[in-house]
This record gives C-alpha cells, sequence and structure tokens, in this order.
C-alpha cells in the first residue's frame, strides 16, 4: 500500500477509535451508568445540571456518534465526502460553543464540567473536527 494510502488509513482508523469509544460511553450512560456523567453535563449556578438528558436521546447522540465513526472507516469512499465534512463542522461548532456553558465561547465558571470544557472536551472536538476534516477533504 504507498504511504499516502496508509497514512490516510491510520487517520481513518483513529478517528473511527476515537468517536467509537464516545459513543461506546453515551451508550454506557443510556443504559444507566453514571460513572463521569456528572462531569459531563454543564452545571446551573445553583450548581446542579444545567439539563439531564434521557436515555433516548442519549442514545440519540451515541448513534450519531457512531454513524460517524463509520464514517472514517469509509472515508476513502467519494460518497463519504460530504457526510465527513458535515461531521467536521458538526465538532468544529461544538468547539466554539454556545457563548454560555460549552466550547471556546463558554462564559467563565469554575464547575468541574467548566475545568474538563476547557481542558478536554473543547480540544477533543477540535482535534476530532480537524481529523474528520483531514478525511474529508484529503486527495485522493
Amino acid at each position: 500500500m504507498p504511504e499516502s494510502l496508509t497514512a490516510h488509513r491510520s487517520v481513518s482508523v483513529a478517528t473511527a477509535l476515537l468517536t467509537g469509544t464516545l459513543a461506546t460511553l453515551h451508550v454506557y450512560w443510556a443504559a444507566g451508568g453514571q460513572a463521569g456523567l456528572a462531569a459531563a453535563l454543564p452545571e446551573a449556578d445553583d450548581g446542579g445540571p444545567l439539563f439531564t438528558p434521557s436515555p433516548l436521546m442519549t442514545l440519540g447522540v451515541a448513534t450519531g456518534l457512531a454513524s460517524m465513526s463509520a464514517a472514517a472507516l469509509e472515508a476513502d469512499s467519494p460518497r463519504m465526502r460530504w457526510p465527513l465534512r458535515l461531521t467536521a463542522l458538526v465538532f468544529l461548532l461544538r468547539a466554539l460553543g454556545d457563548g454560555r456553558t460549552v466550547g471556546l465561547t463558554r462564559r467563565g465558571g469554575q464547575s468541574v464540567f467548566a475545568r474538563n470544557d476547557a481542558r478536554l472536551y473543547t480540544p477533543l472536538c477540535l482535534l476530532l473536527a480537524a481529523l474528520y476534516g483531514v478525511l474529508a477533504f484529503w486527495r485522493r
């Protein structure tokens, strides 16, 4: 396999593994798992979660993440070009945030979530946006 195809496949597999791991974590939470859940939800001013997603909503996120993972594995297919671009955009928008509670535009906050968002969640979303962007725009 030529070197550029090997590199492309490596990026594809690594991206799919990252996104697949996130999908698995969401399935765990949807099934009632609690580990890490409190730190993954934005907090209201009173210290409680800003919202509590239902198991069905959490499974929906898991399904979306699993679909993104599958698209990464099929990145060499021309029909995946637009799904990969859309996925890169989704992660970029999440990284940019909503201007209040998440992402680069998050306002203050010293909650566990805010610290995790600044140190882990937002950088991970930027990384995934870049990886999906590479897969979407790689010249084949």
